[in-house]
């Protein structure tokens, strides 16, 4: 008969011959992703449009890319392609048009044009399509007075938020591969010929950083040995995965627990998510909303226990942990949000104190304003930095922030 001790003995042995396997080599790093725009949608296109002969002397290898990409996909003539005179070739970022029904500018993310063409590109990385209007951008486009070319750049997995109102609105999709696939195929015609210039390298890191985003929701794929060690464990993982989830519901009723006994109410009247948030990172949410938080701030006002991997545990624990308040207010940067922070502030210690259960590291991390100034953040760490440590935190700061923020005889109102 096997008992509960001898489960977790062998799940134990399991995450010692886990801890065996070779690391996966890191993916290598381009300067974009490091230190450029990352996934920013409009630093992107601002770099884009550079490399489209958005500025004097610009090189316009990515718009022949495009061009080329779309000719590929039968969105562009063959004839007015091969006619194209490169030298002539710009692009305007945020090219703007009136629009009488909205009574406001609408602008294009990039508009390519040449001497008898005009291309018009609407650039989607993580956000929808939804709200775009594609009807004004066709008349900005239309008012050249050439022929009208037009296109939505987007990763390779192209959401449906995203494909769907485009393709409503009679705009195709052009993922990053199949321009990049025109980019390298086109690199050794135009580019590498080319004087060497410092755009060389700043273009192929471009490239390379496409590539990367190409693919936003592709997964790591195994090596072999973690393929095989897998697949040979694969009870051993599955058992795994629901002692997570275990943990998981674990902490999120002690959490509840400590909120509710800190301000003197029952369980059932704070809410919770029905699973903890992924931050990335392995890093995991459970928020925690007091229905009497939400009754004249708004219904967003929470705690929040946040918890990640750490070695730096003072229990016998390889799990760390932070504490967080989210105030909501109806408006942006209302005043009561800036007192409650100073308050804050005042009264958390930068070092451990044996009087307060948590404190801050004092470095400027420790509030900010989210969602244009009507959230206001509290960051804080347990100061026994060990699960108990972390749900006395949870409890206190949720007693602190009620009796500074939501009772009536205490409320900080304007």
């Amino acid at each position: 008969m096997h008992s509960e001790s001898t489960d977790l003995a062998a799940l134990e042995r399991f995450f010692e011959k886990l801890a065996l396997l070779p690391k996966p080599e890191p993916a290598t790093p381009n300067l974009f992703s490091v230190a450029g725009p990352g996934q920013h949608e409009n630093r992107l296109s601002d770099l884009m449009a550079f490399f489209m002969g958005g500025y004097p002397g610009a090189p316009r290898w990515m718009a022949k890319a495009v061009l080329h990409a779309l000719f590929r996909k039968e969105r562009f003539d063959h004839e007015p392609l091969k006619r194209i005179d490169w030298e002539a070739v710009t692009t305007e970022r945020e090219a703007g048009n009136w629009n009488v029904e909205s009574a406001s500018t609408k602008r294009l993310d990039l508009v390519v044009s040449g001497n008898d063409f005009v291309l018009g590109i609407e650039h989607k990385v993580w956000a929808s399509a939804e709200s775009n209007p594609f009807y004004a951008y066709d008349d900005l486009l239309n008012s050249y007075e050439v022929k009208v070319y037009k296109c939505v750049l987007c990763p390779n997995d192209v959401k449906k938020s995203v494909w769907a109102p485009a393709n409503n609105a009679g705009w195709p999709t052009l993922s990053y591969s199949e321009v990049l696939a025109s980019a390298y195929e086109l690199y050794g015609q135009d580019v590498a010929p080319s004087n060497q210039t410092k755009w060389q390298i700043f273009y192929q890191e471009l490239l390379q950083h496409l590539t990367s985003l190409a693919h936003p929701t592709e997964e790591k794929t195994m090596t072999k040995d973690e393929l095989d060690f897998s697949l040979k464990h694969f009870n051993d993982l599955y058992e795994a995965s629901q002692r997570l989830k275990q943990l998981d519901n674990e902490l999120m009723t002690e959490g509840k627990s400590h909120i509710a006994t800190a301000l003197q109410i029952d369980t059932t009247e704070i809410s919770t998510n029905k699973k903890p948030e992924d931050w990335g990172d392995q890093t995991r949410v459970w928020r925690f909303f007091p229905h009497t938080w939400g009754e004249n701030n708004g219904k967003g006002s929470q705690v929040c226990l946040i918890y990640y991997p750490s070695a730096e545990s003072e229990g016998d624990e390889s799990i760390g942990f932070e504490v967080r308040a989210y105030l909501e207010s109806q408006e942006s940067n209302a005043p009561w949000l800036e007192r409650i922070e100073q308050a804050f502030l005042k009264v958390t210690p930068i070092t451990k104190h044996p009087d307060l259960a948590w404190y801050r590291d004092g470095h400027g991390n420790d509030t900010w304003p989210e969602v244009a100034g009507r959230w206001q953040t509290l960051s804080a760490w347990p100061r026994d930095y060990t699960k108990t440590g972390a749900m006395k935190a949870l409890g206190d700061l949720a007693k602190w922030v009620d009796e500074h923020a939501f009772q009536p005889e205490t409320h900080i109102t304007d």
